[in-house]
């Protein structure tokens, strides 16, 4: 019997996930696009692994009332470990659910 593989979160990804999970999501996805950017100054490795690009999309009712510049720093203020520690790009789809037609 083989045992089944389960691919883990890596570290950031999964930090990443559990703090902007205190923003009650309905849809959160992130999404590890370091490898798109192979040999840029954020990724000079080009690793497969690498977690330095990523794009969220997230629809969460916290966003309502909120402009856009508004959510962003809310993103920014949850996530400022992450930056820190090595995150070069960050690209946010913040909506509410009403703005995503759920």
């Amino acid at each position: 019997i083989m045992a089944a593989s389960v691919q883990q979160p890596r570290p950031i990804a999964a930090s990443m996930q559990r703090k902007l999970e205190t923003l009650s999501p309905v849809v959160l996805r992130i999404i590890n696009e370091s490898q798109k950017h192979a040999g840029h100054s954020g990724n000079p490795s080009g690793a497969a692994d690498a977690e330095t690009h990523f794009r969220v999309e997230i629809v969460s009712n916290a966003f309502e009332g909120k402009r856009l510049v508004q959510r962003h720093q809310m993103m920014y203020q949850l996530l400022d470990y992450e930056i820190k520690a090595g995150v070069h790009a960050l690209s946010m789809d913040t909506k509410t659910p009403s703005e995503a037609g759920l």
